[in-house]
This record gives C-alpha cells, structure tokens and sequence, in this order.
C-alpha cells in the first residue's frame, strides 16, 4: 500500500504533505498487515506514476481548488470519477493527469482513493490557514482509522501519538530527489 500527499511549498498547497507527515507519526505501518510506505511529494507529476506501480492500494492526498470553502474534504474512489469531478490541481501535471496516464500504462493499482482538501491562498509567502490545518488533522485521523480498519495487523499494537499531527513538518520528496 501507498499513501502519498502531495504538495508544494505554497501556503495551503502543503495540506498533503501534513496529512502525509501524520500518518507516519501515527505509527500507521506498524499497525497494518500490508507494507505499506508513506511519502509527501513535492509536485511529482507524471513521477507520481513510478510510486503506483506496483502497489495493490493507493491513497492520495492533494490540495485543490474547486470553488468550495477552504477546508473541505472530497473524497473520490475511483479514475471515471477523477475525471468527472475535474479537480483543479495546483500542480501543471496534476494528479489526475497523473493518474490517466497510470491508467493507460495499464499501472494503477487495485484500489484507489483520491482525498483532496479545498484551498485558499497558495503565494510562496503565505501562512497556511487555520482551516485547512484543521481538515488536514481531520484527514489524517479519518484515513489511518480506515485503513487500520481494512488491513488490521492481526495482534493490535497502540498509536505512537495520540495526537498525529503534533508538529506538521513533513520530510519531502523533492522533485530533483525522486
């Protein structure tokens, strides 16, 4: 399995990298009976390919704008609806160009889930907004409980934290890195 948020170093654009930052310091992996590898990309495009592959499950975490309030979650499961909900990425080559190109390389994986967290400001210099900090944290609680529910470890082991999303400083896999 992959979790994977992507971002970028623009203000509310980092909303996948904190949901991503989370779920590592969550202790998720350890509590899954699956492999599973979380990552926070920095505008990974068509790269975003190459961490699919593979995989028998992925989510992705992005931000979007679609014109609804700063902070909302969407949530989409499958590539028809990708295409159909037309969310804008902030990224040139965006995730569901990314997407559609794993799918016509026959790569996508088993299970897809899509989660993208509405945005307001993406200047270099903005602070990130307190509502999409508060839907990131959401985020992050709402994915490691569901997939902990579908790929649970057979002895349970506790949570690392208490609270995942303590300090969001994610690590980052650049775009010259990857």
């Amino acid at each position: 399995m992959a979790i994977i948020g992507v971002g970028s170093p623009a203000g509310d654009d980092q909303a996948g990298w904190w949901v991503a930052h989370a779920l590592q310091r969550s202790g998720l992996p350890d509590r899954l009976a699956c492999q599973t590898s979380i990552v926070a990309l920095d505008r990974p495009g068509a790269r975003l390919v190459c961490y699919l592959a593979g995989v028998d499950a992925a989510v992705l975490i992005d931000a979007v704008q679609s014109g609804n309030a700063p902070g909302t979650i969407r949530r989409v499961d499958d590539l028809v609806s990708i295409r159909k909900e037309a969310l804008v990425s902030s990224h040139g080559f965006g995730v569901a160009s990314a997407l559609a190109l794993a799918s016509a390389l026959d790569m996508l994986p088993a299970t897809l889930v899509l989660y993208g967290i509405e945005i307001g400001n993406v200047s270099f210099d903005a602070v990130p907004s307190a509502a999409v900090c508060i839907a990131a944290a959401s985020l992050a609680a709402r994915i490691d409980a569901e997939v902990a529910a579908r790929w649970p470890r057979e002895e349970s082991s506790p949570a690392t934290s208490a609270n995942p999303v303590e300090r969001m400083t994610p690590t980052v896999v650049s775009q010259s890195e990857a």
